[in-house]
């Protein structure tokens, strides 16, 4: 298992150049859908939701918000995540949450864990609460890019899109959510210069980035 994930890592790189006829395999999809379910979040929050997209026209549409150098990734990957956080988080949240929990354990709701939960959100303000919710898509986020390395996935996580116009091409803001980041995903070009075999993977060493206390 180490081995597997060390090589899955080391192997791992971004995508930058899809091959538009090229296409991920479904089984190996739908078991990065599996898995993102069981990612963790603060309080069990799950404030985030998540857009898969293949249609070529909604894609199309959706590029138009990326930035210039990451449109062809939009148009050419075959699948197009948009991992989105909830704008509103609270009692009616949580109880949601609570009531599920409920449900699996054969439990009743736990009346003082709902109030423990509303009380430390509503110690955030608005934004806090936003900014909050965002760092819980990334946790999501960074076990997906994981899987995709597991899986043998090729992917490029994307930053680089305009949020509001996002928001926008998907009527974000009337569903309680709004855009964070993406993910494309797809079969590498041979023309993907950030191959490994044309750039070496770099980074910093552990001792430059770790720090032991013992």
């Amino acid at each position: 298992m180490i081995q597997t994930l060390q090589t899955a890592l080391e192997q791992r790189y971004s995508t930058k150049v899809f091959n538009p006829q090229g296409n991920a395999q479904e089984e190996k999809i739908q078991a990065l859908l599996d898995t993102l379910c069981l990612a963790p979040t603060s309080i069990n929050s799950q404030p985030w939701h998540l857009y898969l997209v293949t249609d070529a026209e909604q894609k199309a549409k959706m590029a138009k918000a990326a930035w210039e150098a990451n449109a062809p990734k939009f148009n050419d990957g075959s699948h197009l995540f948009l991992f989105c956080a909830k704008t509103q988080f609270g009692e009616a949240e949580v109880r949601e949450i609570e009531a599920l929990v409920a449900q699996v354990r054969g439990t009743e709701v736990n009346e003082q864990r709902v109030a423990m939960m509303t009380n430390y959100v509503n110690t955030m303000t608005e934004e806090q609460r936003l900014e909050w919710m965002k760092r819980q898509v990334y946790l999501v986020f960074g076990q997906f890019l994981l899987s995709c390395a597991l899986l043998d996935l090729d992917s490029c996580p994307v930053e680089g899109f305009l949020p509001e116009q996002m928001d926008q091409v998907l009527d974000l803001k009337a569903k309680g959510l709004t855009s964070v980041v993406a993910a494309v995903v797809g079969q590498r070009s041979e023309e993907d210069f950030n191959s490994l075999d044309k750039a070496s993977k770099v980074r910093f060493g552990q001792d430059a980035m770790i720090t032991r206390i013992v």
